[in-house]
């Protein structure tokens, strides 16, 4: 009875019990690319003024082209030409 009171307590632990995103993963590209240029932008930048959003949100939509890009460019590395040679 102690053990079925402790599981069902318990707090979600991110390392031991991961999300299921599996078929979702593409969700986080959006957030994590935003804050990837966020953390980088603020590093960078000498003076942080109203050009900042406007630094952030370039680079944002450059690292989710970035991703795009990469993805058409395996799908056709490794569906398109690959098995020209099989």
């Amino acid at each position: 009875m102690l053990n079925l009171i402790t599981n069902s307590t318990l707090a979600w632990r991110p390392f031991l019990d991961p999300l299921d995103l599996h078929t979702q993963w593409f969700y986080t590209l959006i957030p994590l690319a935003f804050l990837v240029s966020f953390t980088y932008k603020a590093v960078r930048l000498k003076n942080i003024g109203p050009s900042f959003a406007k630094h952030v949100i370039v680079m944002t939509i450059q690292i989710i082209g970035a991703m795009i890009a990469l993805a058409i460019a395996s799908y056709l590395l490794v569906l398109v030409v690959l098995p020209m040679f099989y």
